[in-house]
């Protein structure tokens, strides 16, 4: 029973989730170490890295090794396998033992290796594959510094959405308070029933309002965790508040002081398609040299046993130098060098159209911080004057001078006043943010 018990005890326990508490300096830094998204940008760009070592045989020996065993009737193979173990005598010349002869084995170990001297398809190749590893790497820069944004895009909306539910929380105590208000004053015979009930229906209205914005904050937090690879089951708790964060825009601060600080020429991406189109001029000389011949030096050795590999046999070795040319093959050269030329004409385009973009997007970013400062500014006086707005809504409805309506419209425009200013204080943080992801400074 005792065990029963206990047992029952044990079941109904909930083990309490993992606690995280992050600043927004330290959510950024965990989103570029644990960002999924990010991890992926940045294995490709470790494959890509790769890219100038597969290409490297252009201009680096090449070793190689083998061993083969075989028992052979062929008349040719058993002439060699003799002839290389140094196993030949006088009655192997005889017509019946060359026609015919009895079934021989023999192994085979040979090492072989191979110098380019003049590769010029393959050396193009390589300086296309380095071309197209720094592509890869400014990409994954990008990558890091979109990730820092979306951090702060997703964390600064988590505290926006959680001071709005705070907000409304307070709205919704402020207008009980006016039902109490309308209540006392009703059994006084200052006023009539339907003050407390039209506050009663804005205190309704206002908490249909605050369950919404509470399902909001929980889902931004939601994001948030997926976003920093966090599981949904942790306690996420943002230790910054709107009000402290700053998060003034580097080329803000630099006032022109360093004009490499905001030159958004080094954006990653842009970076990427300049490495890119210098990667598709190499693939277009590189076309072009597979139709100019090749130049290597090589040279072997081998041993060569009957009954067992390194046994004993015979070895010789062989050196040398090979030219390989096909001046001619069909239209394939033709065609390849046409394709190379295109694939750098798009590249080429494409890097235009992303240089356009960008300035649009810096220009964008300017106007956009312009009028969130501007925004900022106007929201916070409205929310100062809201403030005062309701103390005096209050002391009118009080006195008697001033209809319920009175106040609760005054209560509704505070109320919205607040979240406007909310709202402009994160829109401020993302204005500045967003321009220097425009500018790059998030890439480097």
């Amino acid at each position: 029973m005792k065990i029963a018990i206990f047992l029952f005890v044990l079941a109904g326990q909930t083990v309490s989730p993992d606690t995280a508490r992050l600043s927004l300096d330290e959510a950024i830094g965990r989103a570029l170490e644990e960002n999924p998204t990010l991890q992926a940008h940045r294995a490709k760009a470790e494959a890509g890295a790769q890219l100038p070592l597969q290409a490297t045989p252009a201009f680096l020996p090449s070793l190689s090794f083998g061993l083969q065993g075989m028992k052979t009737t062929d008349p040719v193979g058993v002439f060699g396998l003799k002839l290389r173990q140094e196993n030949f005598a006088a009655e192997d010349l005889s017509l019946d033992a060359l026609n015919r002869p009895e079934a021989y084995s023999g192994y085979n170990a040979t090492a072989t290796v191979q110098m380019p001297i003049l590769a010029p398809e393959g050396l193009y190749g390589f300086q296309a594959a380095r071309k197209a590893a720094e592509a890869e790497n400014a990409g994954a820069r990008r990558a890091a510094g979109a990730t820092r944004f979306f951090t702060v895009q997703a964390y600064t909306g988590a505290l926006l959405a959680r001071r709005q539910v705070e907000a409304l929380d307070a709205a919704l105590e402020a207008v009980r308070s006016h039902v109490a208000q309308a209540e006392a004053m009703h059994e006084q015979g200052l006023v009539t029933g339907l003050d407390a009930r039209m506050a009663r229906l804005k205190a309704s209205e206002i908490e249909v309002h605050r369950l919404s914005a509470d399902a909001q904050a929980r889902n931004a937090l939601s994001e948030l965790k997926a976003f920093l690879n966090l599981p949904d089951g942790t306690e996420l708790i943002l230790s910054d508040e709107l009000s402290g964060l700053t998060g003034a825009s580097v080329c803000v601060e630099a006032g022109g002081s360093d004009p490499s600080a905001c030159d958004w020429d080094r954006r990653g991406d842009l970076q990427a398609y300049s490495a890119g189109l210098e990667a598709a001029s190499k693939g277009v000389k590189k076309a072009w040299a597979s139709q100019l011949p090749a130049l290597a030096a090589f040279g072997a050795v081998g041993h060569y046993a009957q009954d067992a590999p390194f046994r004993n046999g015979s070895g010789d070795w062989t050196v040398g130098i090979g030219l390989s040319w096909n001046p001619f093959n069909g239209l394939a050269g033709v065609g390849a060098v046409r394709a190379a030329k295109a694939e750098e004409a798009a590249v080429k385009a494409e890097r235009e159209a992303a240089f356009r973009q960008a300035e649009v997007e810096v220009l964008q970013a300017k106007r956009m911080l312009e009028a969130a400062e501007q925004g900022a500014e106007v929201a916070s006086g409205a929310a100062a004057e809201a403030r005062v707005a309701l103390e005096q809504a209050q002391a009118r409805y009080a006195s008697g001078t001033a209809p319920i309506t009175e106040l609760l419209d005054v209560q509704a425009a505070s109320t919205n006043a607040t979240l406007s200013e909310l709202s402009a204080r994160r829109d401020l943080l993302l204005a500045h943010a967003a321009l220097d992801l425009a500018y790059g400074v998030f890439d480097r």
